[in-house]
């Protein structure tokens, strides 16, 4: 199965070193809002700033990025 790399970013970096295998995009993108919720549940920021202002990249195992999105457009709470 492939790799997917779920970092996020603002004027800094926090890469996810391990990956998570998935068995395709569509599962990467389902993942990474599964993660995102998760995230924005459990804090209402993250390296003290807002969540506004970071963006989850998703990239492959040969390290192209295949989406981006805004934690903003993400919903608060791990049932949305």
């Amino acid at each position: 199965m492939p790799m997917y790399y779920f970092h996020l970013r603002n004027q800094d970096k926090f890469t996810d070193p391990d990956g998570t295998e998935l068995v395709d995009v569509e599962a990467a993108r389902a993942h990474a809002l599964v993660v995102a919720r998760e995230l924005k549940f459990k804090s209402d920021t993250f390296m003290d700033e807002a969540w506004s202002r970071w963006f989850m990249h998703v990239q492959d195992g040969d390290g192209t990025e295949l989406f981006s999105f805004p934690m903003s457009d993400v919903e608060n709470g791990s049932n949305n």
